[in-house]
């Protein structure tokens, strides 16, 4: 099953440096979607920030999923559906941008939190993906 600790550096480069994040808004799928295992996703934003550490840009894909909240899914499933997002949300929103980010990170939570706020009692996970072109490669996150 895909760990849902992660260590506290990871967990402090969630947090977007005040100011260098971009909420965006466009044409992008709306509303509630069912990914490729079924499970019904919505999306709740999209970010593009610079990562505090590197510097590199990102694009932030956070999608509300509260099938996450049970064990009905495989790893399997869990990683398809973060691909496909990452496809359906993260390579459009880099095609729009003058400055092509570096980064897709997606992230599923069971419910609503704040971005780069912990919450111990809400099953989230996090997927990075390298862009290459309209190619979302997966990196160990």
């Amino acid at each position: 099953m895909i760990q849902t600790a992660l260590p506290l550096a990871c967990c402090l480069s969630l947090a977007p440096i005040a100011g260098a994040s971009e909420v965006l808004q466009g044409d992008w799928p709306m509303g509630e979607i069912d990914a490729p295992s079924g499970q019904p996703l919505t999306l709740h934003g999209l970010l593009v920030e610079e990562n505090p550490w590197s510097g590199e840009l990102q694009v932030v894909v956070r999608l509300l999923a509260p099938s996450i909240a049970g064990d009905r899914l495989t790893n399997s499933e869990l990683r398809e559906d973060m691909d496909w997002a990452c496809r359906t949300w993260g390579v459009p929103v880099a095609e729009t941008r003058s400055m092509t980010p570096d980064w897709v990170i997606v992230e599923m939570m069971e419910a609503p939190v704040e971005r780069g706020v912990t919450a111990p009692g809400v099953r989230r996970y996090f997927e990075s993906y390298r862009l290459e072109g309209p190619i979302c490669i997966w990196e160990l996150f």
